[in-house]
């Protein structure tokens, strides 16, 4: 990997000082005229895998422009640095002046049961913003994790380094693996599988780290040694049970230990999910470590699979949507939210109603269109119109290792939702649980689709409302759609000009703004705009206001708009950025 020098430039940052060495990148403190630190990435174009390389650059630094949330690491800028006759992408992050917990911990500092809580509200709160944007880090380890402490005890933690970052994986993953802490890496992730439970798993072993000074199941590990056996050791050390006596002398009391099994459990269907990870420990909820099954151990196969039998069972929790205020919340959409509203929900509240006229609402709906127009974002507002029960499934919920292990869980998922009526039951990618038979690369889904098939009958005689989002309606089973199943049809398109002037005002709501702005000529400015460009043009705009320390301009928006094509135009008609 070419390594930069201090004093070295790479378009308007001079390099201050050199950082590490990844497999193939190096990061860096860069500094600007003006003496502003950030961090920055060098990635060797010719090492970079394959599959970490997209028509809008690096997979890192794609995923990056996207993030907005204090506790994960923030983008700045990227770009590409030329030296003997190769390209260099680079990516420039903001700069924290804190310290790795990693470096806390190597001198043995002590932080407590409450800082320790504290700190990992934080990272479950960034690692629910970056699962929000249908990516996973995967990387979860006190060397990713800063701390700035702003007042004694009292942290705020970030997320770094994104090397990791993708969407759920079953099988290869994009990216090395033989650089990941071993110690924090959950079990499906030693067999390819990298989906939001594993993130709960390592930020569970993290909590369990701060609390007690060492990793849950710690054990010496010569770097010396093959993957294969490095791998090995470790699973041989999680046979013994959790030491959580560790964490009762440190002072946890018993429903935090209980939390913390719960969130390390070593079958992904059994852990808990990231958001009730995320109320327990703000004490909204209080969870019981599920028991040992008593059966023979998981097998491997010569090829590293496993045993190919499993209890299908799935974890999901049905909770009633709130703090938001439904509807009220979604700019623009007038004719369809009051169509909703008359054909959907007023037919799922007014029983006596609905029974007198023996009428029946829809049995789902497929919401459909561009990617970045809000469809997971109104499908959660629809619930809180509704207000019944509801849950979000993403293709990680469902994901086996196991011959037929899925068709199970989707099973066990739709029992559990009709338990759980009148509910909302609501698919992210729909056409990924669903793709169409027809289609050469569908052939290992079909008993899967067939069960969706089956469950998705009569669910409104039950009492439960199927949503599917998706960007490819084309892509998703002919039988799924037919009336009596997914009913409904409905697209959320790119937003209008009266929405995107809405969008506009919704996220500029609560800066500090110059008294020039003027969203009506922003809206003009920005056709065909996803609601999530708009977004990233305002926290842009605000960005560069930040760092001038003046009030969010028209100037400031303008200029982020024209930085900022719309991502719906196709890709070979916008500009290259990084490549």
């Amino acid at each position: 990997m070419f390594i930069l020098k201090e004093s070295n430039t790479v378009g308007k940052y001079r390099v201050s000082l050199f950082i590490k060495e990844g497999v193939y990148n190096s990061t860096y403190r860069v500094e600007t005229e003006d003496g502003k630190s950030y961090f920055m990435k060098l990635y060797d174009s010719e090492m970079i895998p394959p599959k970490l390389k997209t028509e809008e650059g690096v997979l890192e630094i794609v995923g990056c422009r996207k993030i907005n949330h204090e506790n994960v690491v923030s983008y700045v800028d990227d770009g590409v640095y030329e030296s003997g006759g190769k390209e260099y992408p680079y990516l420039i992050t903001e700069f924290f002046h804190g310290r790795l917990l990693s470096e806390y911990l190597r001198e043995g500092v002590s932080f407590g049961v409450e800082t320790s809580k504290q700190i990992i509200s934080g990272v479950l709160k960034g690692l629910e913003h970056i699962h929000s944007l249908e990516m996973n880090h995967n990387d979860i380890t006190p060397r990713n994790i800063i701390l700035d402490e702003i007042e004694k005890d009292k942290y705020i933690p970030r997320i770094i380094d994104l090397g990791h970052l993708c969407g759920y994986v079953g099988g290869a993953p994009p990216f090395p693996v033989r650089d990941l802490n071993l110690l924090y890496c959950s079990p499906e992730q030693f067999v390819g599988e990298f989906g939001s439970r594993g993130d709960v798993f390592a930020a569970a072993a993290l909590l369990y780290t701060l609390i007690t000074g060492k990793a849950p199941w710690e054990v010496e590990i010569d770097e010396s040694l093959p993957y294969v056996q490095k791998k090995a050791i470790v699973r041989e050390a999680r046979k013994n049970p959790l030491d959580t006596d560790a964490l009762l002398k440190a002072g946890a009391d018993q429903s935090l230990v209980d939390l913390i099994l719960c969130a390390l459990e070593d079958v992904p269907r059994k852990r808990l999910n990231l958001q009730d990870f995320i109320a327990g420990i703000s004490g909204e909820a209080s969870f019981t470590p599920p028991e040992k099954e008593e059966s023979e151990p998981k097998k491997e196969t010569p090829e590293g699979g496993r045993a190919k039998k499993e209890e299908s069972t799935v974890s999901v929790s049905f909770k009633k949507s709130s703090g938001g205020g439904g509807f009220a919340d979604v700019a623009g959409m007038e004719a369809l939210k009051e169509d909703l509203t008359r054909r959907v929900i007023w037919v799922l509240k007014d029983k006596e109603k609905a029974e007198k006229y023996r009428l029946l609402p829809p049995n789902g709906m497929v919401l459909y269109g561009p990617p970045g127009c809000g469809k997971t974002f109104f499908a959660q507002k629809f619930a809180e119109e509704a207000g019944f029960n509801f849950t979000m499934v993403n293709g990680s919920d469902l994901g086996s290792i196991y011959v037929h292990g899925t068709q199970g869980k989707i099973a066990d998922l739709f029992k559990k939702a009709r338990e759980n009526t009148p509910a909302i039951l609501c698919f992210d990618e729909f056409d990924a649980f669903v793709p169409s038979r027809g289609s050469s690369n569908a052939d290992h889904k079909a008993d899967e689709v067939n069960e969706f098939l089956s469950q998705l009958n009569n669910c409104a005689k039950d009492g439960l409302f199927v949503i599917g989002t998706t960007n490819r309606l084309d892509m998703i089973d002919p039988a799924v759609l037919r009336k009596g199943r997914m009913d409904l049809h409905v697209e959320i398109p790119a937003p209008d000009k009266e929405t995107r002037r809405k969008i506009f005002d919704i996220h500029l709501k609560g800066r500090p703004l110059a008294a020039d702005i003027d969203t009506d000529l922003l809206a003009e400015k920005t056709p065909n705009y996803a609601s999530s460009d708009i977004a990233f043009i305002v926290n842009e705009a605000a960005m560069m206001a930040a760092l001038a320390d003046q009030d969010i301009s028209q100037s400031h928006l303008l200029h982020s708009v024209e930085s900022n094509p719309s991502s719906l135009v196709p890709v070979k008609s916008r500009p290259k950025i990084g490549f």
